[in-house]
């Protein structure tokens, strides 16, 4: 840990606002840092008591779950190791989308709703419950501080914005939070020479430690500086996450920024799913608050992830289709975490849009900015011209005119005045051969 700061913030400030408030982050964050050492077999012990008890709750408290294993003849005493548990037939989005209030539990009353798009642009309403908020906070920052960063230290976040225009007091309270942890956030859904400039001048007169953001933005940036042959003070590590980190490009930041690169995986149903360590052979799994499974052993190749939150006890995920295909790897890493690790993750790539004036838009705006609008089921957007974008949508009900004016605000505080926009309703996104499905297509894709 450098300086006295982030130690202050990790062992006092953190730990008294969370605990102020009856939540337990400290105490969860601290178990995390212990059991990660435990030797395999005691940290799988340990996700077994965990699931033990989720599973008591599911088979008591939440009527969906009731009905579907009762369909499938599996009661809760057939469940009695991972071997059974991978008996229970997946849950998938669909299911999430069309029986939410049947999935919550009838003994949780105070829950906090949220949305996702995920990597396959489909959006997806839940709820979480406060406890399991603290569970993957704690993981997050556990996750970031195998970069050897630490909570505290200057970081530079390039990342999605905020939608809309939230309430001041909520704006001001995460400008606190982010102040109290050091973090300057950077919109990079709208990116252009300009922007990557500000940044550059920024990191030099600020030196951050470490720089976190979607593997996209990371790119562009990295091209800037290479392109201006600009050297800006090394950080200490990079992190990314949100999107694939293809070799190559990995590199091409690496050296662009003078530091090695991290790779993490997350979603908005789960937040951090696992993250890389120094090793740098594979992500390992936060496996005292997740279930991470494949539909097949990593000999038959990449095949469905599924996801299991073991503290969301509010609206439980159990194997969960993420919408990503992957490995799981089972041998011990030279890090000496007993944790599992995923070998490697397909998918989620997506084509990158531009402005009319020539700013390059990640894909990621669209997973980013599609959540916040019920009505939207799944989408699509195709650069049809370089100032015209087309936008299918399959609709669960008439997008109301607030949702459709915010959406068409927020879509040009991206492109621009000058973009056209053309909404069209369809009643299914084309998949490709392989099943999977592009959320973004650009010029001539």
């Amino acid at each position: 840990m450098t300086g006295l700061y982030p130690l202050v913030l990790q062992r006092l400030f953190l730990p008294l606002s969370y605990g102020l408030r009856g939540r337990h982050y400290g105490r969860y964050r601290r178990l995390l840092e212990r059991s990660q050492w435990l030797p395999c077999e005691q940290v799988l012990a340990l996700q077994w008591g965990e699931l033990s008890r989720l599973l008591d709750h599911v088979f008591t408290q939440v009527p969906y779950y009731q009905r579907k294993y009762k369909a499938a003849g599996i009661e809760r005493g057939d469940i009695r190791s991972l071997a059974d548990f991978a008996r229970l037939p997946f849950l998938t989005r669909q299911e999430i989308q069309q029986h939410r209030e049947e999935l919550r539990a009838a003994n949780v009353v105070r829950l906090l709703p949220h949305s996702t798009s995920g990597s396959s642009g489909s959006p997806t309403h839940f709820y979480i419950t406060l406890d399991s908020y603290d569970w993957r906070t704690a993981a997050t920052h556990r996750a970031y501080s195998w970069s050897g960063c630490t909570l505290g230290e200057l970081t530079l976040q390039l990342w999605g914005a905020p939608i809309g225009a939230p309430p001041r007091w909520k704006r001001m309270k995460v400008r606190t939070f982010n102040a109290m942890q050091r973090i300057n956030i950077v919109s990079s859904f709208s990116q252009s020479p300009a922007l990557w400039q500000r940044v550059y001048e920024w990191s030099c007169r600020r030196r951050p430690v470490l720089i976190v953001g979607y593997a996209s933005s990371l790119e562009a940036y990295a091209a800037y500086l290479a392109e201006h042959a600009l050297k800006p003070p090394p950080p200490r590590s990079v992190i990314s996450g949100a999107e694939l980190m293809p070799a190559l490009v990995r590199q091409r930041v690496e050296t662009a920024l003078g530091a090695p690169l991290f790779n993490t995986y997350g979603s908005r149903e789960f937040m951090s799913i696992a993250g890389e360590c120094a090793a740098h052979q594979g992500l390992h799994v936060h496996a005292e608050n997740l279930v991470v499974e494949t539909a097949r052993p990593a000999e038959e190749g990449p095949s469905d992830m599924l996801v299991t939150d073991l503290h969301n006890y509010g609206l439980p995920f159990v194997r969960y289709l993420i919408g990503d295909t992957g490995m799981m790897d089972d041998s011990p890493c030279p890090c000496g975490r007993g944790l599992p690790r995923i070998r490697s993750i397909e998918g989620r790539s997506m084509d990158m849009l531009r402005a009319p004036d020539g700013r390059v838009v990640p894909g990621m705006l669209f997973i980013h900015l599609m959540k916040e609008f019920p009505e939207i089921r799944d989408y699509q957007a195709r650069q049809l011209a370089p100032d015209r974008l087309a936008i299918s949508t399959v609709l669960d009900r008439p997008v109301s005119a607030a949702h459709r004016e915010l959406l068409n605000s927020e879509l040009r505080k991206v492109f621009g005045p000058v973009m056209q926009f053309d909404f069209e309703t369809v009643d299914a996104i084309p998949r490709l051969p392989s099943g999977k499905k592009r959320i973004t297509i650009g010029l001539g894709g």
